[in-house]
């Protein structure tokens, strides 16, 4: 493969075991973790290009050539920790890199290569973030270390702890340790921004006369059950602390049944759910004002429960309702709610 498309494909030697590989803000610098090595190798994207043209390569592997690591190399980061995984970026010229073996995360000057400060985590830090540190233009206020061990930091809870996560103040020449917390699980490449960036562009509710869904039920009035041959649809809607339809006769063995759920709260932070007993797809979460379908085939017949899976009052436990499902030879006639006759 590596013969058919020459020039494709580049290695550069890294040690000792490389791991991360992470790219400065501006494009120069590709910085290097080696797990086993005592150094941060740090190469200049500008002499990688020269090395390709000048064809600086040392040998290849599996058909792919390795260009030489001094041609590539912009220099090397000294008396750094031990076990280099990843590295992020401040707007200030300064690189964070988490040393899994040493616990601690190294903040170094990009273009001296030289260490400024380091800060201990607690314990075994593997990724780290900084808001905006893997962008052009990232933030110089903040790194969360995010921690692979817990041990003693919070009450024990059996053989397993949660992970743990710290979060660094690095707006000043050292780091300060600001928070530590606990997480779920630890998470690779974390990414964040301000919040500012979010909380302008974020949607409380969708305005219902907006809804422009084919199949959305605006009002408790457009409720209704529509039968097609065997495709049944059934335009319910969802509102504290009813469903309607709540009860769905004449539904047959070998019908395809589609739930089109409309929440018509316009409230702030107000979802509602729905799931019917034996369907083999997932619940649907619909946010205020939004529609969404939920298709179910029943696979035999009897009265099948549906209702509301995200808690949303005092009456949550009111939003459910009942779907009977008839054999495929049965005459019951398909009504809904209270009585009246579906299309």
């Amino acid at each position: 493969m590596a013969e058919e498309m020459p020039g494709l494909v580049y290695y550069m030697p890294c040690p000792k075991s490389p791991h991360g590989c992470d790219v400065s803000p501006d494009g120069k610098y590709i910085v290097a973790s080696g797990k086993l090595a005592a150094t941060i190798p740090v190469f200049s994207f500008d002499k990688m290009l020269k090395a390709i043209e000048s064809k600086a390569i040392e040998g290849e592997v599996s058909g792919i050539p390795v260009l030489k690591y001094d041609e590539v190399l912009a220099g090397e980061v000294q008396q750094t920790g031990l076990g280099p995984l990843h590295t992020e970026f401040d707007d200030k010229g300064f690189a964070y890199t988490s040393f899994f073996v040493s616990s601690e995360i190294v903040k170094w000057d990009v273009e001296k290569r030289v260490v400024v400060d380091r800060a201990p985590t607690y314990y075994s830090i593997g990724h780290l973030c900084v808001p905006g540190g893997d962008s052009r233009k990232p933030s110089g206020k903040y790194v969360i270390a995010l921690n692979k061990i817990t041990k003693d930091r919070y009450l024990p809870t059996g053989p397993e702890l949660t992970q743990s996560a710290q979060l660094f103040d690095i707006s000043g020449e050292k780091m300060t340790l600001l928070l530590d917390f606990p997480t779920i699980g630890e998470p690779h490449y974390a990414q964040a921004i301000a919040a500012d960036k979010i909380v302008k562009n974020s949607k409380k509710f969708f305005t219902i006369e907006e809804n422009n869904n084919p199949f959305a039920a605006k009002s408790e009035a457009e409720a209704k059950v529509v039968r097609k041959g065997n495709r049944v649809d059934v335009y319910m809607i969802a509102i504290r602390s009813h469903l309607n339809p709540d009860n769905i006769e004449g539904i047959k063995l070998g019908d395809e049944v589609y739930f089109h759920v409309t929440n018509l709260e316009q409230d702030w932070d107000v979802p509602h759910g729905f799931a019917i007993k034996g369907a083999n797809n997932s619940e649907l979460l619909i946010m205020p004002g939004e529609t969404a379908t939920l298709k179910w085939v029943p696979a035999r017949t009897g009265m099948f429960p549906f209702y509301c899976t995200d808690f949303c009052s005092a009456l949550h436990q009111e939003m459910q309702g009942y779907a009977r499902v008839s054999p495929a030879s049965a005459n019951v006639p398909l009504t809904f709610s209270g009585g009246a006759t579906a299309q």
